[in-house]
């Protein structure tokens, strides 16, 4: 009898998307729940998904009885599943009603809310000062801090709602800024300062199965804009890792996944965040051009009760460039694909808008309008190889 796999929204590309080749990969059945119609109306891109329902995502009783429907149509569900920020609560929670697994979920509601995680971790070794601005938002606790701070809303995801506030001026329009999109609560922690790494964490019966270091090159736009993403074996830190053990512990996962981001300051390891899910866009693809393996697939391992597939197959070094624009204007074309691709060491030349797309300069992640992916013999020849390709594409934008 087939079994399916649920998956709760997807992407068009990216991590969300590989999670869905991956089910296929291991033999199930896949169906997507998704409340873009795009999605439906452009069904023939989705080959992967072996059936597509549109459903109100935001309404979890129309999920449940779409699923109970299919229950009912004889079909034995291994497990839902969500590899994105906004359902993968819920699709843990109702894949271990519907399905019998056993995802922890109250780590995972405590890294949606980021006032919730701080609080929890509050006193630990690797956490960072922090205070709660509860509404009407006044600043004066904030005075305890010397600038710059960082100053973001608490369910805020992909640098959308993260400023950097440098004195008390930034920080009045940066709470009146914030207010609009009407928080519970605002927060304000220091500004760490040193090179920042993010970490993929796969963890099953309370043990870090799989744990990968990438480097992040940030840039400061108006935003915390991370350009550039570096999978190398050099990047091996046992005391990282250690602590990063530490962290998924002191927060009660037993089985789940989910990626952090640390800070090296001064020689000790600080939290930034902790996320639920996979990193999105190519973080998937890179750690399986880097190592042969795949985030996605370990994470589905794991709603499923199978073995891990935890071993290194290889080791290279990979580099992802992430492009974006110095102005707005709607994009007329895009020049250079192919002969970025015919760089040496190209792994990947993806570009995200379609011609007539309005493009703007960062002010979230979702400004990211394409990457460069390639391969080098070290850290360094990997990173030049991407961003020289990258220096080949050019977005011809029309003012507006």
């Amino acid at each position: 009898m087939n079994e399916y796999i649920i998956y709760i929204g997807t992407n068009q590309s990216g991590s969300p998307r590989d999670g869905i080749e991956a089910g296929k990969k291991l033999g199930y059945s896949t169906i997507l729940f998704t409340n873009r119609r795009k999605f439906i109306r452009e069904r023939e891109l989705f080959q992967d998904v072996d059936e597509m329902y549109e459903v109100d995502l935001s309404h979890e009783e129309e999920i449940r009885r779409e699923i109970s429907t299919l229950q009912q149509e004889g079909k034995k569900i291994a497990c839902i599943i969500s590899f994105l920020d906004s359902y993968v609560y819920v699709a843990a929670r109702l894949s271990n009603e519907f399905c019998g697994t056993d995802i922890s979920l109250e780590p995972i509601a405590d890294c949606m809310d980021k006032t919730v995680l701080r609080t929890k971790l509050t006193g630990k070794e690797y956490s960072s000062d922090f205070i709660k601005m509860d509404p009407p938002f006044s600043k004066d606790g904030v005075k305890t801090f010397s600038y710059p701070v960082v100053l973001k809303s608490p369910v805020s995801n992909g640098s959308k709602d993260v400023l950097l506030i440098r004195n008390q001026d930034e920080l009045t329009a940066g709470i009146k800024k914030l207010k609009r999109k009407k928080p519970p609560s605002l927060l304000v922690e220091e500004y760490l300062e040193g090179p920042q790494y993010l970490i993929e964490v796969v963890i099953k019966e309370r043990k870090p199965v799989i744990t990968v270091v990438v480097k992040q090159q940030i840039d400061y736009h108006k935003r915390f804009i991370v350009t550039g993403y570096s999978v190398s074996p050099v990047y091996h830190y046992p005391v990282l890792v250690r602590k990063v053990g530490e962290i998924v512990n002191d927060l009660g996962f037993v089985n789940g996944s989910c990626h952090l981001e640390m800070r090296l300051v001064k020689n000790k390891w600080k939290l930034i965040e902790v996320n639920p899910r996979i990193s999105g866009g190519a973080m998937n693809k890179m750690i399986e051009e880097a190592y042969g393996l795949s985030i996605v697939e370990e994470t589905l391992r794991v709603y499923l009760s199978k073995p891990h597939h935890s071993e290194r197959k290889w080791e290279k070094h990979i580099y992802t460039y992430y492009m974006t624009v110095n102005k707005t204007g709607k994009l007329l074309k895009v020049i250079g694909k192919n002969m970025a691709e015919q760089q040496e060491g190209i792994i990947e030349v993806y570009i995200k808008p379609k011609n007539g797309k309005t493009l703007r300069p960062p002010t979230s992640m979702g400004h990211r309008y394409g990457y460069v992916m390639a391969r080098g013999e070290s850290v360094q020849e990997s990173e030049r190889r991407a961003k020289d390709a990258s220096k080949d594409i050019q977005f011809y934008l029309e003012s507006i």
